[in-house]
């Protein structure tokens, strides 16, 4: 009965252990259009019904209102620079009229890559949403990757989050 009891213990350990494994294995997306490739957060799928302009929409399981997208790239034209965009980016989000709160700006690098990110958050309809938009260029191709997310449900996705933005390629 012991021995028995040992088997069955180890069993479940292993099935215990083989699960954990499975479950942090990277999916990797790749979008040979328009030639990127990152690691869509764990439990996030991706999203049929997208807008012209976006190359790929990923989204939670179940949710409506919390969304990962990496837009249409697009090309800088001649003597502009990333910088110009991030000035044109915070421009643009003046001119919107919406009363906006900067969390975060900086320059970072991602995959050897030189990139530009903003957080900020502003009110819809009655809700705070938060706003990452981490604006990456590679040659003279500048890709968006914008996640939102009503700000309470932002917190526990900006980890997982950032962990696929870190693997865009």
């Amino acid at each position: 009965m012991k021995k028995a009891k040992n088997i069955l213990g180890i069993c479940l350990s292993i099935f215990l252990i083989a699960g954990c494994v499975q479950q942090t294995t990277p999916r990797l997306y790749t979008n040979s259009t328009y030639g990127f490739s990152l690691n869509p957060p764990a439990g996030w799928q991706e999203l049929e019904n997208k807008p012209p302009n976006v190359a790929v929409l990923f989204a939670p399981q179940n949710s409506t209102n919390i969304s990962l997208i990496i837009a249409v790239p697009f090309m800088l034209s001649e003597g502009l620079s990333l910088s110009t965009f991030a000035d044109q980016t915070e421009e643009n989000l003046l001119a919107s009229g919406v009363e906006y709160s900067i969390v975060t700006r900086d320059w970072r690098t991602i995959s050897q890559l030189q990139a530009y990110e903003i957080a900020y958050t502003y009110e819809q309809n009655g809700t705070i949403k938060y706003v990452k938009q981490v604006a990456v260029l590679r040659t003279r191709t500048v890709f968006l990757i914008t996640f939102t997310a009503p700000e309470p449900l932002a917190i526990p996705y900006v980890t997982k989050v950032d962990q696929s933005i870190e693997t865009f390629l």
